[in-house]
């Protein structure tokens, strides 16, 4: 595949390029494949525009009007279209507007986001739930999902459990609040387990307007907790190092119950033994590789907590080895690197006629 002769404007999800949206997207793959492309910038001209959804959606979509030649893959990875509140939306549109974010007032949030999904030459999504949602506006859409495997450079060795099980947490401070619905969870598995948490020291309220100290939060949990600040890959040696992840999400959270499955991929690429809530996509992928290790409730996250507990060391190990194979063989780099490929063949060959799906 050459592209080097078409102009390729990017929008970045963080301004210096470091947040993970970029650097486990499409920036890694550009860098794999030596490709050719600029940080986007609305007076140029461009053949193709990757816009990602927090990009400015109103400024581009004035572009998109003065340059209809231009072809654009939105990328739409979060769960952006599912419904929180009337308020919560109006807050997000006005707020976007305050930070400059976006160039016009949007009283909800989502409509340019809707505006994108329906004119965009090709959708990029996470998880087979949002594609089938999309494509009741936009046939063409694929599944594609982060580049994890460059990143976890610790693996899991030692099965055995001594003293406290350690279970482990890992993720931005912004979502940490998915454990406040889990306290009956942790009251009852806290004389057996101790919990790791591994983010930052401080989480933003309001959309990031107000900093508050994540020790606030951890505090209303009742278990033993130990935290670990958030640091690019160190995180994966103490998460390899504790004896189980845990996935707790707020089902009332839409957003955070309708994310992708990366987090689950990156847990079991470290070979750490996993319970996850049963969202779309962790069940899916569970299910697919034979081990469904989701609870429903705060009864069959304590079940399933036992479970991996009292497993022996090998049979923990077994699972853990089987989970990274898994892993391994369908979400490495080179099949996501092919998957990237395949996006930029259909929109330049086939006119963003999209004729297949991507795992």
């Amino acid at each position: 595949m050459n592209l080097q002769h078409l102009k390729i404007g990017y929008c970045p999800y963080s301004k210096d390029l470091s947040g993970p949206g970029d650097r486990r997207r499409f920036l890694y793959f550009a860098k794999t494949t030596r490709m050719n492309f600029e940080i986007a910038d609305p007076e140029k001209y461009y053949d193709i525009v990757l816009l990602t959804s927090h990009s400015n959606l109103s400024k581009w979509l004035s572009y998109k009007k003065k340059n209809p030649s231009t072809k654009f893959i939105f990328e739409m990875i979060d769960s952006l279209i599912f419904s929180s509140d009337i308020f919560r939306d109006l807050f997000k549109g006005v707020g976007r507007l305050i930070l400059g974010k976006e160039s016009k007032l949007n009283f909800n949030y989502k409509n340019p986001v809707i505006r994108w999904l329906k004119i965009a030459d090709l959708v990029i999504c996470s998880s087979l739930r949002l594609k089938n949602i999309i494509e009741e506006i936009n046939v063409n859409v694929v599944i594609s999902l982060d580049y994890l495997e460059g990143e976890v450079r610790s693996t899991k060795k030692n099965f055995e459990i001594g003293g406290k099980m350690k279970l482990a947490w890992e993720g931005q401070s912004v979502v940490l609040d998915n454990l406040l619905s889990y306290k009956n969870v942790f009251k009852e598995i806290n004389s057996f387990c101790e919990l790791h948490i591994i983010t930052d020291p401080t989480y933003g309220k309001f959309g990031g307007l107000i900093k508050v100290p994540t020790s606030k939060l951890l505090a209303k949990l009742p278990i033993d907790i130990i935290f670990h600040e958030w640091k690019m890959y160190n995180n994966y040696e103490i998460l390899s190092n504790c004896d189980c992840g845990i996935i707790p999400i707020d089902k009332e959270n839409k957003m955070a119950w309708h994310k992708p499955a990366n987090k689950l991929i990156s847990f079991w690429l470290s070979g750490t033994p996993t319970i996850v809530s049963n969202t779309p996509a962790y069940t899916d992928l569970m299910d697919r590789s034979g081990h469904p290790l989701y609870a429903k409730d705060s009864n069959e996250w304590i079940s399933l907590i036992k479970y991996i507990r009292d497993l022996s060391t090998e049979e923990r190990r077994s699972l853990a080895e089987h989970n990274l194979q898994y892993a391994l063989k369908n979400y490495s780099d080179a099949i996501l690197t092919k998957n990237w490929e395949n996006i930029f063949l259909e929109i330049t060959e086939k006119d963003g006629k999209i004729s297949m799906m991507y795992p």
